[in-house]
């Protein structure tokens, strides 16, 4: 299974609540998602799969996905809010049929 250096992203509010997070894959780590596709399957170190959706800005210029569950865990691990220029690093793990999982890096 292949694995891609992934990094954490804010929409500049850092809501405690969990909403406006997600993860930067960049534009070279947008090469393991099938081509327009609406929605991933996410898995956070260990938890059930469940459904993020893929905007259209992402195959343009906004190579991230967002979704408050992923804020959530995030701020229940200590990993935001963040430091400018010092967001958390994660893996993420390509497997079949859209889905991912999403792990710190170790």
């Amino acid at each position: 299974m292949e694995k891609l250096k992934v990094s954490s992203w804010n929409d500049g509010k850092q809501n405690t609540n969990g909403k406006g997070y997600g993860i930067r894959v960049g534009v070279k780590g947008r090469e393991f998602f099938e081509k327009n596709i609406s929605k991933i399957n996410l898995s956070i170190e260990n938890s059930e799969f469940f459904e993020v959706k893929i905007t259209e800005g992402f195959w343009r210029n906004c190579t991230e996905f967002r979704d408050k569950r992923i804020g959530e865990w995030m701020i229940k691990n200590n990993l935001a809010p963040w430091k400018k220029g010092e967001n958390p690093k994660f893996n993420l793990t390509i497997l079949p049929n859209n889905s991912f999982h999403l792990e710190k890096l170790k």
